[in-house]
């Protein structure tokens, strides 16, 4: 393996870049970058890396590049870019072996919530970008405007995709994973499958239960349910309040709801109480996300669901990914992978000219694994790859679907 160096510009404070080309056994070369979060080699095809300067995306020599991937340099979000970026590289591994050369990639960080704008300004344009999880959605609408470009957001799964569609430049914003709205569907749709149609609703005080909560009492209302309970709208609860919680007990025994459906996150003081108060024997409890701990099982029974979505190409992704990383993939690493899927069909340019405003792109009928997407859209076909982080039945501001499975507990004595 050889390296060479690049020097940050006078006056930047752009980390090192190292770049190494691979043995000759590997499917493609690798760029190697260390980050002051990330001291690994990074994965990938013909990379050409842009690091975080003090003021925003910065680099000592900016090469031009017809993809930019953007992740975000700190908070609780910056470990995912691992995740997304093995996902990304496998499938333009998969692109090279059926015969596609991969897209350059150019790599960047920025802050959380930092404007793309004036990161990517002095900066040679891409064709499309893919944005870092939970971006601010206002700012790459305007990017998408103003550029002409097509934005994937491949990790965007909350409230904010509910005002996508009246945002400028939403015609070019991709949502590539399901709203998290999908979670309080699929327990509605459980729920009324297990003949328990009436429920009481109660959550904590944050805002994503609030919103949960709201659009599962619809789904459920929509489906032939009813909520019931001393108000329609969900209850919010203080786990700390000893006397709301024992209120909810009384009103749980006077209403007789046949499941009290909570929304809040594993873990949290709220789960808890809840869990640990004692029930009327034919109740449920049920949970926005996946019951697999021995904590969780009790006296009452329970009924959750697994938040992470899957695609019909999901389990020949976990294997090709867990044969070529050791690890079982999550939807991190699928929502990667899907992303890498859409851009090596984007690079390719059947009449001409590639297809980076996604038009060959096609919602609806039958899912391609990717060689066959590739020779489809080869032939000037409008194809749909085979997705695994979720369907992939997406259009321009409206997220995919997928299948979620629910984790049903039964009552312990």
């Amino acid at each position: 393996m050889t390296t060479a160096e690049v020097t940050p510009a006078a006056g930047s404070t752009a980390a090192r870049v190292t770049i190494a080309k691979e043995k000759p056994h590997a499917m493609s070369p690798l760029l190697a970058s260390r980050h002051p979060r990330f001291g690994h080699l990074l994965p990938g095809l013909g990379l050409a890396a842009v690091l975080l300067g003090s003021q925003g995306l910065a680099a000592s020599s900016p090469l031009p590049s017809a993809v930019r991937l953007l992740l975000p340099s700190e908070g609780l979000l910056a470990g995912l870019g691992d995740g997304l970026r093995r996902g990304y590289g496998l499938a333009m591994e998969q692109a090279r072996a059926c015969g596609l050369e991969p897209p350059g990639l150019g790599l960047g960080w920025l802050p959380p919530g930092a404007d793309p704008e004036r990161a990517l300004a002095s900066l040679a344009r891409s064709q499309l970008v893919i944005a870092p999880p939970a971006a601010p959605l206002e700012p790459y609408g305007r990017l998408a405007e103003q550029q002409r470009l097509t934005v994937l957001l491949p990790l965007q799964r909350g409230s904010s995709l509910e005002r996508l569609p009246q945002l400028p430049g939403s015609d070019r914003l991709w949502p590539l994973v399901p709203a998290r709205s999908l979670v309080a569907d699929r327990l509605a749709q459980g729920l009324l499958a297990a003949n328990r149609g009436s429920v009481m609703v109660v959550r904590d005080r944050s805002g994503e239960a609030r919103a949960l909560a709201e659009r599962f009492s619809a789904s459920l209302r929509t489906g032939g349910g009813r909520t019931t309970g001393v108000q329609d709208d969900p209850l919010a609860i203080d786990a700390k309040d000893a006397k709301a919680l024992a209120q909810l007990r009384a009103d749980v025994d006077w209403y007789r709801p046949q499941a009290l459906v909570v929304f809040t996150r594993p873990g949290s003081g709220l789960a808890r109480a809840l869990r640990q108060a004692p029930w009327p024997a034919e109740l449920v409890l049920a949970w926005p996300f996946p019951l697999q701990s021995t904590q969780e099982i009790g006296p009452t029974a329970q009924l959750g669901v697994d938040p992470q979505g899957r695609g019909e190409g999901w389990p020949a992704f976990e294997r090709s990914f867990q044969a070529r990383w050791g690890y079982r993939p999550a939807l991190v690493e699928a929502a990667g992978y899907d992303t890498g899927q859409l851009t090596a069909l984007a690079s390719l340019a059947p009449d001409g000219r590639p297809g980076w405003d996604l038009a060959w792109f096609r919602p609806l009928g039958r899912s391609l694994p990717l060689c066959e997407a590739i020779r489809a859209r080869r032939s000037g076909q409008t194809v749909r790859p085979r997705g695994a982080a979720s369907r992939l039945d997406q259009t321009a501001a409206t997220p995919p679907t997928a299948t979620l499975q629910l984790t049903p507990v039964p009552a312990q004595p």
